[in-house]
């Protein structure tokens, strides 16, 4: 794309600081604000703002691959002898020059370890030689690495006239050795010629090295697997003590490292621990995996259970947290603008444009409207520039293009050595969260432009209207949701962590009015980095619809130590918050249809039969043309009632919708034992005089404004939203 952007924070509210970053093809970008009106970009309304005008800009990279960064410290200059010890993993040892640990600059002055690019293990040491001339010792091994296996892997340099050498063992030895791969213990050395490594100023690094080219120093070369208990020593260890560090478990009996780093420790936080005290602490960069098994794993299921199985930390070279941008413009938000989903205009002094949006929350003390409605932000990130879901493509072409050819990924996607994506961040480029991008499995709007549908629904009734991220609920829970008379999901709610599920929990107790306008909702147990706040992890295992699973023994969640999976299997299922919770799907096929509602016995209930009115009884519901998935109100994904999983004993069913193409859908993974693929139409009461309304559906939303507002989805859902704003409680339910 000529011009991209995004934004840090994603939310703010009026008066806070938000900062923009902008690569562009141009050396100047000029930015305006837009309110976000609609689906497509031409119905972003201008809006004037202090932030309008033109600013430097150019050429930004995406330097991918995430690392380990122990800064400089003099104790980590080797002497005239040192070794370093660690284990590896790789997923991908044949793939291109791979850095495991080191110091060194970027021009090569000083010492590393790493895999050639045909996967051998290579120990580099350059300094002064004897005599005074630079130089450089190099030894590796005559074979690779084996793909997925742990080794540990020591390399020792003792000095002028004597050895430079590299042992590598398996963890597991092979009843019959390989020519190709290190099947047992190999070795290799050869004399040193370098008197000593040459000190250098640059930091530590695990898992990258830097480099130097026409656009600077940076961290490259990055590696693609897993690294455990790197460790450094003063002095060159004899061959039996490089065998014995496979069995090592007790660090402090001799030979004592000088400086050992404990992946295991602090593992939801971004800190990598320094064990003996005599080095500096390190730091993840680009958020390699943690909460991953080690090699001395042995079942165990969570790091809680015994962290030192969990000592390990899995790399990818694809990994991108944090775009590192310097920002274009930072913009103290006017004072005056009302809450809203906004977009900054950016466009290239020649050529390009790019709409990058943002969420403008109400005061954070006060609501300034009855009606919260809470962007599904956690969703937004977990399908932020989703390849997985088919090619990315249909009317973001040039957005597509730019998503493929900077190996970005979502949660759906698997990275370069094919383990599953389990963070995202919004300090990166998100090119699907844009006005005007059609899913391609769809052909039509998702996320960001489905719940436009909703919000230009509100606009059009003239509803004031206060937005939040999930972020803030989040962080603030019911406190911030009791502010308001009635809350609306987004159109595609399914990413909840647990506190975002106990706010809605008490909101509703309390007398909340909520309204569930989302289908497959409340769905993947999801965190949130605390520590930076930007980030969002996901791990996908069990039964449940999902495009990857994680590894055995990796299914908990590193920001929070929590079991991922489904809420479903924590017996936290969607029913208990809304009636009703993920039934199945349209089987990607990009011409499927949905269906409309039929009403049930529960319509005529005199607790819900204001719902109804100006609805003919016989009247199908939904059945025109939709927004998402061409036809029918139920549709794209959809959710049943279901008691036994907590859908409440006096919940009303209105209407539901079961008329689905047999060869266009599927039941969810999950209810493959008892499949009832069908949309329910939920409403009950709750404590306190408030109540729930659910459409089951992703859909529902995209049928709002069907014949010009006047269909009978915007009637049932304005005679709702009308209700649930009087102040009038509703009444218990008679008891059986």
């Amino acid at each position: 794309m000529d011009v991209v952007g995004y934004c840090d924070p994603i939310c703010v509210s009026a008066g806070e600081r938000l900062s923009l970053m902008v690569g562009s093809a141009d050396p100047e970008v000029r930015v305006s604000l837009v309110r976000l009106r609609g689906e497509e970009a031409s119905a972003a309304e201008p809006v004037a703002a202090t932030v309008e005008g033109a600013y430097p800009s150019g050429p930004r990279p995406l330097r991918r691959g995430s690392h380990v960064r122990v800064p400089h410290d003099p104790r980590l200059d080797p002497g005239a002898a040192f070794s370093v010890a660690l284990w590896v993993r790789p997923t991908l040892p044949a793939a291109r020059e791979q850095a495991l640990i080191g110091k060194r600059d970027a021009s090569g002055t000083g010492w590393s370890l790493s895999l050639t690019e045909d996967g051998r293990v290579r120990f580099t040491v350059t300094g002064l030689t004897a005599s005074g001339r630079d130089g450089a010792d190099r030894v590796e091994t005559s074979r690779r690495l084996r793909e997925d296996d742990w080794h540990c892997v020591v390399a020792a340099f003792d000095g002028p006239g004597e050895e430079l050498s590299v042992t590598v063992m398996p963890a597991r030895a092979w009843t019959v050795p390989s020519r190709s791969v290190i099947s047992e213990i190999a070795e290799a050395a050869a004399r040193a010629t370098v008197a000593r490594p040459a000190a250098t100023g640059a930091p530590l690094l695990i898992a990258g090295a830097w480099l130097r080219d026409a656009s600077g120093d940076h961290t490259g070369a990055t590696f693609n697997g897993k690294i455990a208990a790197p460790r450094l020593f003063a002095r060159a260890l004899t061959r039996p003590e490089r065998v014995a560090e496979r069995d090592r478990l007790d660090l402090t009996a001799p030979p004592m490292p000088a400086a050992a780093w404990d992946f295991a420790k602090v593992i939801g936080t971004r800190n990598v621990i320094e064990a003996t005290g005599n080095a500096p602490h390190g730091r993840t960069v680009q958020m390699p995996t943690r909460g991953v098994t080690g090699p001395r794993w042995d079942g165990h299921d969570s790091p809680a259970a015994d962290p030192s199985r969990y000592d390990a930390l899995h790399f990818h070279d694809d990994d991108l947290d944090d775009a590192g941008w310097t920002p274009t413009v930072e913009w103290t938000v006017d004072a005056d603008l009302p809450s809203g989903i906004y977009a900054a205009r950016v466009r290239g002094a020649n050529k390009g444009e790019d709409l990058v949006p943002f969420v403008v929350r109400p005061p954070r003390d006060r609501a300034t409207a009855p009606i919260l409605f809470v962007a599904p932000l956690f969703s937004w990130l977990a399908y932020g520039n989703v390849r997985a879901l088919e090619q990315y493509g249909g009317k973001g072409d040039a957005a597509g293009r730019y998503v493929l050819d900077h190996g970005l990924n979502s949660t759906y996607d698997t990275h370069t050595d094919g383990s599953g994506v389990c963070y995202s961040s919004w300090r990166r480029p998100l090119l699907n969260l844009r006005p005007g991008f059609h899913l391609p499995i769809l052909e039509s709007p998702h996320q960001l432009g489905a719940d436009l549908h909703l919000l230009e629904w509100l606009h059009h009734h003239g509803h004031d209207v206060d937005i939040v991220t999930d972020a803030d609920l989040h962080r603030e829970g019911a406190a911030l949701l009791n502010r308001y008379r009635v809350v609306l999901s987004g159109t595609h709610a399914e990413y909840w962590s647990r506190p975002m599920l106990d706010a809605l929990e008490a909101y509703q107790n309390s007398g909340g009015r909520y309204m569930y306008l989302s289908g497959n909702g409340l769905y993947w147990v999801t965190g949130l980095d605390e520590e930076e706040g930007h980030t969002i992890e996901v791990r996908r295992h069990g039964a449940a619809v999902t495009a990857w699973h994680c590894a055995p023994g990796e299914g908990h969640l590193s920001t929070t130590g929590e079991p991922g999976g489904l809420w479903r299997w924590r017996g936290r299922a969607p029913q208990r918050y809304v009636g009703v919770g993920f039934s199945g799907c349209w089987s990607t096929t990009p011409k499927a249809t949905g269906a409309p509602y039929v009403r049930g016995p529960g319509s005529e209930d005199p607790r819900a039969s204001w719902i109804f009115e100006g609805v003919p009884a016989d009247e199908p519901i939904g059945d025109f043309p939709n927004r998402v998935l061409s036809h029918g109100a139920a549709g794209y994904e959809v959710d049943r009632a279901d008691p036994s999983l907590g859908t409440p004993p006096h919940a009303l069913v209105l209407a539901t919708a079961t008329d689905f193409p047999e060869d266009h859908w599927t039941p969810a993974t999950e209810e493959l034992t008892a499949p009832d693929l069908r949309a329910d139409m939920v409403f009950y009461e709750t404590p306190s005089g408030g109540a729930v309304f659910s459409t089951g559906s992703i859909a529902w939303c995209g049928a709002l404004s069907y014949d010009a507002y006047a269909n009978d989805v915007s009637t049932i859902t304005k005679n709702v939203l009308t209700r649930f704003l009087a102040p009038r409680p509703f009444d218990p339910p008679p008891v059986p």
